[in-house]
């Protein structure tokens, strides 16, 4: 198979589970339709753990966050929690490099504290930790090259501080969150938006390229910061959607009563919206989704630019085009919550992606297995050329999802995990088995569903003695998961263990685990 190049777009925080294109409401991203009619449309694609950091890690690397050691966001001062990937850790841009591959990366990385894509020999442009990039001085540049100024943004609603509601503010924050629990409208030419000024940077990179016409193959991240709250899209696109047709969100009403704690923590401690009691109507989450629905709309429009250049560059038949998320939002499900955070709900879990590539998949492709984007680094290293027994794809826990396009793969069953938000304490195993989602937990309740009848979760059934086999059959297969990865683990023990003679420690086999594997053991009689 001839190299192709290679084009990877991923979305942060994708409204997508529960949301996109139901019968409630037909909200569609016509760019990404078009995208995977034109190839394979992955019906069950979920994070690895949704949350920024260890999600972009794990499609970076291929590889579980108890494998690369960035189990929380790089900024949280979370003790046992990499800062920065390991010295010597391979990503995916390593194998891509070996077989001849020119890499870029623009746009959000949030793959560490210092570290930027250039420090892994991807050229481009990104920012620090999350980034502040409407403060940032090539946003600046690109403003002034454009001939705009610094945006102002109209807030509607914001969440913690209801005084800023109706009032517009600079879009030039000192920190990247100042205005990030708010919704409203970016004010100003459509192109100051974020998802645009990206794509703008990835457009430029993908003309010159055609322009050297190169022998080498490349491949281009295009990391876009959108469509992440806060939820300030262009009056252009927030004119697409009208509030008043987006009726009450399943589970918005939910009383939570039969769901662990961690739940109510979300709801009431995170969102603080019981103290702002308007956040509890739903006629101000109208307005909300209506602009979270529009800064899709927004991303999707970024992704059709990109897109379109391929093909206007003549491109597009010899590159692998990827869409995908880093992981979900909550937003109004489950008593109404806002973002994301130790919770592994459909909502927050459950991304977009497809993939076109006509040279190995046939449009209108739809596949049904699970997948996660540790399959995606599996997939880039596949097409590159690189055979499964090489050391860096023998390292990954990801499958190419070529095979999956082509009857070649199967799985009917995956595990995933999630260590909280923010350093609480709520370790989890999930496991998807058919229709069936059991969620493990230390430190909180555990929960089972049947997703084909309760696709929004709204009933857990880990009390009911109707399900008991069920129960039992995917406790074992989290335990069995759990011995396997504990005995992997002895054997990959990291560079600097092994230079300071460290056999066995916590950042290897975290405490939270170790009795989340002894409380699942002790529930089923077994010898621990």
């Amino acid at each position: 198979m001839t190299q192709p190049n290679i084009v990877l777009i991923i979305a942060d925080h994708v409204a997508y589970a529960g949301h996109y294109g139901n019968e409630r409401y037909p909200y569609r991203w016509p760019n990404l339709e078009a995208i995977g009619n034109e190839g394979a449309w992955f019906e069950n694609a979920y994070a690895v753990t949704p949350v920024c950091t260890p999600s972009r890690a794990s499609l970076m690397t291929g590889k579980r966050p108890d494998k690369h050691g960035l189990r929380w966001n790089a900024e949280y001062p979370i003790p046992d929690n990499l800062k920065e990937f390991r010295e010597g850790e391979k990503l995916y841009a390593h194998g891509l490099s070996d077989q001849g591959y020119d890499n870029y990366y623009y746009g959000k990385w949030h793959c560490g504290k210092e570290k930027l894509p250039e420090d892994y020999g991807l050229k481009g442009w990104s920012l620090p930790e999350y980034g502040n990039l409407y403060g940032s001085e090539r946003y600046k540049a690109y403003l002034k090259d454009i001939g705009e100024t610094q945006p102002m943004c109209r807030i509607d609603h914001h969440l913690m501080r209801p005084k800023l509601d109706g009032t517009d503010v600079l879009m030039d924050p000192v920190e990247p969150w100042d205005y990030m629990d708010g919704v409203g409208v970016l004010l100003g030419s459509p192109e100051v938006q974020e998802q645009f000024f990206i794509a703008n940077l990835a457009i430029d990179q993908l003309e010159q390229l055609a322009t050297q016409k190169s022998d080498k193959p490349f491949s281009l991240v295009v990391s876009l910061w959108g469509p992440h709250h806060p939820y300030y899209p262009s009056q252009f696109f927030a004119d697409m959607i009208n509030p008043l047709d987006i009726p009450p969100y399943p589970g918005f009403d939910e009383t939570l009563e039969d769901k662990p704690l961690r739940y109510r923590a979300h709801r009431d401690l995170r969102c603080l919206h019981r103290a702002h009691e308007r956040w509890a109507e739903w006629e101000i989450w109208q307005t909300v989704l209506a602009r979270c629905y529009a800064q899709g709309l927004q991303t999707d429009a970024a992704i059709g630019r990109i897109n379109d250049t391929l093909k206007r560059l003549g491109l597009a038949d010899d590159t692998l085009l990827i869409v995908t998320a880093d992981h979900g939002d909550g937003a109004a499900s489950h008593g109404g919550v806002w973002d994301k955070y130790s919770t592994f709900t459909e909502e927050v879990a459950k991304v977009p992606l497809v993939m076109r590539y006509p040279k190995s998949i046939k449009p209108e492709t739809r596949v049904s297995d699970y997948v996660n984007l540790m399959d995606i680094s599996d997939t880039l290293l596949d097409v590159a050329g690189i055979d499964k027994s090489a050391p860096i794809r023998k390292n990954m826990d990801g499958e190419s999802l070529i095979d999956f396009c082509n009857d070649k793969a199967n799985r009917q069953s995956m595990i995933l995990d999630h260590y909280g938000h923010s350093g609480d304490v709520s370790y989890q195993k999930i496991c998807y088995d058919g229709d069936w989602k059991y969620v493990a937990c230390y430190g909180d309740g555990d929960e089972l569903y049947n997703l084909k009848d309760d696709p929004h979760e709204l009933k857990n059934l880990i009390d009911d003695i109707a399900y008991d086999t069920v129960k039992h059959h995917m406790r074992h297969m989290i335990i069995d998961h759990m011995l396997n990865r504990r005995e992997m683990r002895k054997s990959i023990r990291p560079p600097e263990f092994l230079e300071k003679g460290i056999v066995f420690s916590s950042a290897l086999w975290p405490r939270e685990e170790t009795l989340l594997l002894f409380k699942l053991q002790t529930i089923e009689g077994l010898k621990t």
